[in-house]
């Protein structure tokens, strides 16, 4: 479900919506609605909103229409909103309104700010030509006590 502030002058909901609401909201329009959890609300009857109010719905729900008439709010998370740390490393991350950092395989940031893509990617790919160079010298480093085995092997026989 994705949050929106209503920018046209009303919006009207049919039966069968799925709506998050606040209870404020949610009190106004209860003959209108039908709870089916702690503040989700199935549409029974049609229901408006006027300009202004925050409601949070799945997109899916959602004509291009209606969605003239809506402006997209970013979420807030739990943790201060702080922004996702990707997983794997190294990586791009997308920050936001086109902007990217970039992390090194140790998780350092390499950006001190967000960067345009082109310019990301540029990076990352000098970075993953770099990193994959000294993962074959770690295995060189590797070979050579092998072939020593195997050279002693040699000498044995």
């Amino acid at each position: 479900m994705q949050t929106y502030e209503i920018t046209g002058k009303h919006i009207t909901f049919g039966i069968g919506t799925e709506l998050k609401l606040s209870e404020s909201q949610a009190e106004s329009r209860a003959t209108s609605l039908k709870r089916k959890g702690k503040d989700i609300f199935e549409v029974t009857e049609p229901v408006q909103f006027k300009r202004g109010e925050k409601i949070t719905i799945s997109p899916e729900s959602l004509t291009k229409a209606l969605l003239e008439n809506f402006k997209e709010i970013s979420e807030k998370k739990s943790d201060g909103n702080k922004v996702e740390v990707p997983t794997e490393y190294p990586c791009i991350q997308h920050t936001g309104f086109g902007k990217y950092n970039v992390y090194d395989a140790e998780k350092n940031l390499l950006t001190p700010k967000p960067i345009k893509k082109d310019e990301a990617e540029k990076i990352f790919t000098e970075l993953t030509k770099k990193t994959e160079p000294d993962d074959n010298a770690n295995e060189d480093e590797e070979n050579p006590e092998k072939k020593q085995s195997d050279n002693g092997t040699d000498n044995a026989s």
